[in-house]
């Protein structure tokens, strides 16, 4: 159970579709279910929004968003930029952070500023998918959401961002989606080229029994588009309750539960994804901010030698140091709730 509150987050964040229902009617929302699951989307523009409330370790709900266009790639990574934001519901700082990827290459966003990955190790995962024909769907991912659906019942018509759905409501198997998480987390370590194995997260069948226990009233919503039969939206509720004898084990975690939803707007239209103009090398963040980001690098690739980026050269990496201490020493100045003191700690990184 110690990794209750781990898995929770992971559920939330790859539970993106669920739901199906009635007797003469079931047949036909399951066969409008597996279309949609089957259904090929290419490009989008992506809203996600989510939240998190874990009674007895947190005082208010983590509140997640994360929105912008992305477009698969034959062969190579995906193309996207995506911001991401986290805060709490409050009134706290707010978090903004993001991904830009082109296929080749990947930068990270932190307040406003983008870091470059080295270039040898996007090269080595893309080297990876490309021995892998077509665009790496999600079953060779070791996903199948279409198995953690289960009594699902047609809700009639929705309007989705001026399109028009059918609209499908149901419950999540909450244990086929922890098997198939597992499957999920070993293959993409292994296609974004780590080989610690032994350090790839699981599921014991243990952990899996405990979680389903814990979870209660898993309610889930997808929406179809009429015309083309691709999902346009997924929401979901997940409650979940920690036994009393538990809640030592996990920091005195109480119970909870995760709201999500993820829309797709612009379905398969013509997004385009451009790397940013100015940017410095992902070891200038790595090296000032320590051994966090440095075990993040690590799970998503290993250490490699870092090339230089576009910038990297320039007389101004051992200043990020310096730039990085002065942030960090700002923030613990400013109050939360004073935008133009935290404005002024995010200026400090953009200074030359």
């Amino acid at each position: 159970m110690r990794r209750l509150a781990l898995l929770l987050v992971l559920a939330a964040a790859a539970c993106t579709v669920t739901s199906c229902g009635g007797e003469d009617d079931r047949q036909g929302v399951e066969n409008l279910l597996d279309e949609a699951f089957s259904g090929e989307i290419h490009s989008a523009d992506l809203k996600l929004e989510g939240e998190i409330d874990l009674k007895g370790l947190i005082k208010d709900p983590i509140k997640i968003e994360a929105e912008g266009p992305f477009r698969t790639n034959a062969g190579k990574l995906p193309s996207a930029d995506i911001e991401l934001r986290i805060g709490t519901g409050g009134g706290g700082q707010t978090i903004t952070s993001g991904v830009l990827t082109t296929g080749d290459r990947v930068f990270l966003k932190f307040q406003d500023v983008y870091y470059e990955q080295p270039p040898a190790q996007v090269r080595q995962t893309n080297r990876s998918l490309a021995r892998r024909k077509g665009d790496r769907p999600l079953s060779e991912l070791g996903l199948d959401p279409r198995s953690w659906l289960a009594e699902a019942k047609d809700e009639g018509d929705a309007e989705v961002s001026g399109v028009d759905t059918n609209h499908v409501s149901g419950t999540l198997d909450v244990a086929s989606l922890m098997r198939n998480l597992n499957r999920f987390v070993r293959r993409s370590a292994n296609a974004l080229g780590s080989s610690r194995d032994s350090s790839t997260p699981r599921l014991s069948e243990a952990d899996i029994r405990e979680l389903s226990n814990a979870v209660k009233n898993p309610s889930f919503d997808v929406y179809v588009g009429k015309q083309d039969n691709l999902i346009r939206r997924v929401s979901g509720r997940i409650e979940f309750d920690i036994p009393e004898a538990e809640q030592d084990g996990i920091g005195g975690l109480k119970g909870g539960s995760i709201k999500f939803s993820l829309e797709l707007h612009n379905v398969n239209g013509d997004q385009q994804i451009e790397a940013p103009t100015h940017s410095r090398p992902l070891s200038t963040l790595t090296d000032s901010l320590g051994g966090a980001l440095d075990a993040l690098g690590g799970a998503a690739g290993g250490s490699t030698q870092n090339e230089p980026g576009p910038e990297a050269g320039q007389p101004n990496d051992s200043s990020d140091a310096d730039q990085f201490r002065k942030y960090a020493d700002c923030l613990d100045k400013a109050r939360p709730e004073d935008t133009e003191a935290l404005q002024e700690c995010a200026d400090l990184l953009q200074t030359p």
